[in-house]
């Protein structure tokens, strides 16, 4: 009887070390099973490479990026001939998607742009007035990050529909 109690806790007390030796050693080829804290450094790598992953030749207009606490809220300009771009993407670890509105004139248009793809959502917006682009603040304890440029192609290089705003029958 007392042999087996004996036996019982000596592979016990094996299978705990065991198991702590190989979670904490990450060295030894197992992987380490704890979870990373996001980190706004590597997040903006990661937003900047889903900004720079279509390789269409574009002239940056105008960028930035805002904390998702403090979401987005943007007047852009888009004087002139030729078309622009707006590219957002977003990297938290908590929300899945944020919310975008893009107004121009008297017309506001919604998407959700989802967060963490590894490419950016791109909208298509002639020249003319300015256009407000605006994404609703998160929790303050949400970490996350919201990227953005606004960038001009040329005409043949549209892809979709050539106004995202006012809709593809313009």
């Amino acid at each position: 009887m007392r042999t087996h109690r004996t036996v019982a806790l000596l592979i016990a007390a094996v299978s705990l070390t065991v198991g702590c030796s190989r979670a904490g050693n990450s060295t030894e080829g197992s992987p380490d099973t704890t979870a990373r804290e996001w980190e706004p450094d590597d997040a903006l790598q990661r937003a900047q490479h889903a900004l720079n992953k279509d390789k269409t030749n574009v002239t940056v207009i105008d960028s930035g990026a805002h904390h998702i606490a403090s979401g987005l809220d943007k007047t852009l300009d888009a004087p002139g001939n030729s078309p622009y771009r707006l590219d957002i993407t977003c990297d938290s670890d908590g929300i899945r998607a944020v919310t975008l509105t893009l107004t121009r004139d008297d017309t506001n248009r919604t998407w959700t742009v989802p967060c963490g793809k590894r490419e950016a959502e791109q909208f298509n917006i002639p020249s003319g007035k300015p256009l407000a682009a605006k994404i609703s603040p998160a929790k303050e304890e949400m970490a996350g990050l919201i990227a953005w440029r606004l960038v001009t192609l040329d005409p043949h290089q549209i892809k979709g529909c050539k106004d995202s705003i006012h809709g593809c029958g313009q």
